[in-house]
């Protein structure tokens, strides 16, 4: 038997409290009609497959989605109404349970959402020029501060704490000039991101709550000196996110994460014995060879299911794209529609997508025997050499900057020049061609960030040979493009505008209405039966 370390111990107390809010028996719960339920649960399905996200972060959009419906569209300032609304519209979209919520959370929610309606209200005019900036940020925090509201953090910000007081006492700087202080806050922000997913909305509200450690129970007159500030404090977080380290930290931090989020799976799943495997090597080797497999079996189903949620989001936006423009291009300006080009536009991307996905591999064994060497350290306290050389950075006008830049140039160059010239081959207008190349580089960054999903368990460094060279020299540029284009699309994606201002919002009141009339004939009805 293997005895393990104090902080492996604490960890093992805190995964096993339960943080979930009690419900008296007696409470009165808050009951929707799974009638009118399904049809905010269709549209919920439709609006994710045209914006496509991260599976962790779906909910928290539709979160932020709706605060800003309501907070900048119908300019609601009721914060009892927007709490009600608000968790109705999650009860129908089966993001929160129905009949099981106690309606005295919506007063709860209600408090929370009074809080940012305060700050929205009391920005400064100093801010003016980036008052939208401002309230688009202030609504993401109070989307991450409702999200932890329903769904307590408490387990996860506990992982996040073991593995940052690991990395603390195992991670080695070499030729670095950081402060400790700046140290030690990159690390946790690298852990946030690898080991949580943390999204930059979240980061903030974590960086905020570092800031303010009551922040969510301020109390007003800290909240209005927080709104007097609040640009400087925006900037300081931006900076921390932003530091010139922090993304080689978290390239660092990535493989460490798998250590521990699979020691999380242990906790979670054995709660009972969870001491008794992690003490015994046996056990635990084949507790964690067993979990490995079984997530490796699950990114497999997630790829399909991510696969198939890609390959409808790109043929419903293309397909409406080619012949919203491109058959009326044709029509208009050359006088004969280009069939076998507007045919290509609608299915070679699918199928590219399709092709691209069945190429992931997911890790294997040699993965997992490294996984088990590694979390044996880490339960038993022993000491891990975890090296972090930093990068240097060139300087901008440096010979070595702008000779890099004319390489990546000529790269970009090569890479679409070679699209170009094939789809000049096969007579593409300029508007099909344009439309190609766009999706081309959404799906190439889709295939990314695919593979990134089959490999988050992967511990195993990429191998640095020539094929892979040729292979990144040739799509580096086409998936740089797709991360530009699918970072910035929602902001002009049509498709979004229209659901989200001309049906969404109407949609909404339909279900609402729906919602009253079946409650309404419910209610005749008991009376007739009494």
């Amino acid at each position: 038997m293997s005895q393990i370390s104090g902080q492996m111990e604490w960890l093992l107390e805190t995964l096993e409290q339960d943080y979930s809010k009690a419900v008296p028996p007696e409470a009165a719960k808050i009951k929707l009609s799974q009638l009118v339920g399904k049809l905010g649960f269709f549209y919920e399905k439709v609006r994710n497959a045209v914006d496509y996200n991260e599976e962790h972060l779906i909910r928290r959009n539709s979160l932020n989605r709706f605060l800003k419906r309501q907070l900048f569209l119908l300019q609601e300032k009721d914060a009892a109404k927007i709490s009600q609304a608000l968790i109705f519209e999650f009860i129908r979209a089966k993001y929160l349970p129905n009949d099981s919520l106690p309606e005295s959370a919506i007063d709860e929610l209600g408090a929370i959402i009074s809080k940012y309606l305060l700050i929205l209200s009391k920005t400064p005019g100093a801010v003016l020029g980036d008052l939208d900036k401002i309230n688009e940020w202030v609504v993401t925090l109070a989307a991450c501060e409702i999200d932890e509201y329903f769904f307590s953090p408490e387990k996860d910000l506990a992982m996040a704490n073991f593995m940052y007081s690991h990395l603390i006492d195992n991670l080695a700087f070499t030729k670095s000039e950081i402060e400790e202080k700046e140290k030690n806050l990159q690390i946790y922000i690298a852990v946030l991101k690898n080991l949580l997913k943390a999204d930059p909305a979240l980061l903030a509200y974590r960086m905020l709550k570092l800031y303010f450690p009551d922040w969510e129970k301020i109390n007003e007159a800290k909240l209005l000196e927080f709104v007097r500030g609040i640009k400087e404090v925006k900037e300081k977080i931006d900076g921390r996110l932003h530091h010139p380290l922090a993304y080689q930290l978290s390239q660092t931090a990535r493989p460490q994460a798998v250590f521990f989020r699979i020691l999380r799976q242990i906790a979670d799943e054995n709660p009972a014995v969870a001491r008794e495997v992690l003490s015994d090597p046996v056990k635990l080797e084949s507790v964690i060879k067993e979990i490995c497999n079984r997530n490796y079996k699950s990114i497999r189903n997630k790829l399909i299911g991510s696969i198939v949620r890609v390959i409808i989001y790109i043929l419903l936006t293309k397909t409406i794209l080619a012949f919203a423009i491109e058959f009326p291009y044709d029509k208009l300006f050359l006088n004969e529609v280009n069939w076998r080009a507007l045919s290509i536009n609608v299915i070679f991307h699918p199928v590219l997508m399709f092709i691209v996905a069945m190429t992931i591999k997911v890790p294997g064994e040699k993965n997992t025997k490294i996984i088990i060497d590694e979390i044996k350290k880490i339960i038993s306290g022993d000491q891990r050499k975890v090296v972090f050389k930093p990068k240097k950075r060139m300087k901008r006008g440096s010979f070595g900057y702008i000779a890099f830049n004319v390489f990546y140039t000529i790269m970009f160059a090569i890479s679409f020049g070679i699209v170009i010239f094939v789809l000049r081959l096969i007579h593409f207008n300029i508007v099909s061609g344009l439309l190609f190349v766009f999706f081309l580089t959404l799906v190439s960054f889709f295939g990314f960030r695919l593979r990134n999903l089959a490999n988050q368990y992967l511990v195993i460094p990429r191998k640095d040979n020539f094929s892979n060279f040729l292979i990144d020299f040739f799509t580096l540029p086409i998936v740089r493009a797709g991360r530009f284009f699918s970072t910035n699309f929602s902001r002009i994606n049509i498709f979004l505008f229209i659901l989200d201002f001309i049906i969404e919002t109407p949609f909404k009141f339909v279900v609402e209405a729906s919602e009253k009339a079946v409650s309404f004939v419910k209610d005749k009805r008991d009376e007739i039966s009494e």
